[in-house]
């Protein structure tokens, strides 16, 4: 808190010499001795031939399952009686438990593998609960970057030799800062960090101007900041002066009215990925428009109900095998390889939290998958909506409007909701000026307080 303290207090130059000094930690942090070797195996990896990846995927889970019940004592106790040599294949982990939430909540520090000292620490948003920290190897946070790069090198952007624009931080900018300079400098990684918490309808343009002379190759970030600003483009007919290589949303559910208006502004393809901090195996979006599995990151299971289980080769500080984590996945029919030739799986649906959701006593559960449909509907009259569920049977509805919003439209989407959860639901509706985003400078599409 005191070092922030010193940062804020400190001039622009300065801070973005602090920024860059901090970038450089991370750097060799995240990018060292490991990060090249496995980015020259994932380079040289023929991810089109599915005997290789099948035994890759094989040979992996089985050192996984071995080095943690050697050194997990929370796994030696959950698989005792179970004969770990009998898994041989990914589908052999079903004679394994399932791993739940609370189960790492309250056993957490028995599943390290790693002393805190040795570790990189991360911990999850806790969105759903008490947030947990997670161990991880540096190993395992270098081959997760080298995953990471590897994907981004495919669709023509290098990770430390071009520039990026980044819209996902939180703290690199005071909230009370008057000068409209929202924006500091990650010399090292070549990196320009844009604060997701002052991009409002009256900061946008300063954004865009500093893109335009900063004209970075890539973006990425919190795709609802990149919509803000691709919509703000988009209704005042306003062209960059340059064009990136790709765009490359994360940590926020992509709606695909986000990714029309993203593309259509920044004259560039929209890669969408998956990943969590807990270190789950990638899901990544290919050449053809199509996610895919990345099973040299690990193993998913398609479980009941669709939901997620996860088995990450990403992570044995705190192993995960089996693990719930919350989100839904539905895999397409395997008749045929994609048209990029991967051999990774096809995912034909990946829905958020499954607490993203507003609960109607008369409909049931509506997801925020089904509720993107309404935003979309109504894109040309409303800037933003979010729904917030308090109790039963009632949901408030905040809706940013734009210039030609208007009484008729709000009786549509009124009529529209009713329509949705049923007509005991008492829907409130609440005109606002913009919604705010969370400690982390993101954006939730759905807050359900019930389902924590």
């Amino acid at each position: 808190m005191a070092l922030m303290t010193i940062y804020y207090k400190s001039p622009i130059f300065m801070q973005n010499i602090l920024t860059s000094v901090r970038g450089y930690q991370y750097k060799r942090q995240r990018n060292g001795k490991y990060y090249q070797k496995y980015m020259n195996f994932y380079n040289k990896f023929d991810v089109t031939n599915e005997d290789n990846v099948q035994e890759y995927q094989m040979r992996e889970l089985k050192k996984l399952l071995q080095f943690t019940v050697n050194h997990s004592p929370f796994y030696r106790d959950l698989y005792k009686g179970i004969n770990i040599q009998q898994i041989q294949t990914p589908f052999d982990l079903k004679k394994l438990p399932i791993l739940e939430k609370e189960m790492v909540r309250n056993h957490v520090e028995k599943m390290y593998t790693i002393k805190e000292k040795d570790a990189v620490v991360s911990h999850t948003s806790g969105t759903t609960g008490t947030p947990i920290k997670f161990l991880h190897t540096y190993e395992g946070i270098q081959k997760r970057n080298a995953i990471l790069d590897d994907f981004k090198r495919q669709h023509g952007f290098i990770n430390g030799q071009m520039k990026k624009a980044s819209f996902n931080s939180s703290e690199i900018v005071a909230a009370n800062q008057q000068k409209k300079i929202f924006w500091r400098d990650n010399v090292s990684m070549k990196q320009r960090l844009y604060s997701s918490f002052h991009c409002s309808a009256k900061n946008i343009p300063y954004y865009i101007e500093n893109l335009n002379e900063y004209k970075p190759d890539s973006l990425d970030g919190y795709p609802s900041v990149l919509y803000e600003i691709a919509r703000y483009m988009n209704k005042n007919e306003i062209s960059l002066d340059f064009q990136p290589l790709a765009i490359f949303p994360t940590a926020e559910t992509l709606h695909p009215y986000y990714r029309e208006e993203i593309e259509r502004a920044f004259k560039s393809k929209v890669f969408n990925q998956y990943a969590s901090s807990e270190g789950a195996p990638f899901v990544v979006e290919c050449s053809e428009g199509n996610l895919h599995y990345h099973m040299l990151s690990g193993v998913i299971e398609q479980g009941e109900d669709n939901e997620m289980l996860i088995t990450s080769f990403m992570n044995n500080g705190t192993p995960l095998i089996r693990y719930r984590i919350g989100d839904k996945i539905i895999f397409a029919e395997r008749e045929e390889k994609c048209a990029c030739g991967s051999a990774f799986p096809v995912v034909q649906s990946l829905e958020g939290r499954t607490t993203d959701y507003i609960e109607s006593e008369a409909k049931g559960k509506i997801t925020a998958v089904f509720l993107s449909l309404i935003s979309e509907e109504f894109k040309n009259t409303i800037v933003n909506m979010q729904y917030v569920q308090n109790r039963l049977n009632h949901v408030i509805v905040n809706i940013v409007p734009d210039s030609n919003y208007n009484e008729k439209i709000n009786h549509i989407i009124l009529q529209k909701l009713i329509y949705t959860f049923g007509k005991d639901m008492e829907i409130e509706l609440r005109k606002v000026p913009e919604i705010k985003k969370d400690k982390s400078g993101k954006f939730k599409f759905v807050i359900n307080h019930l389902a924590r």
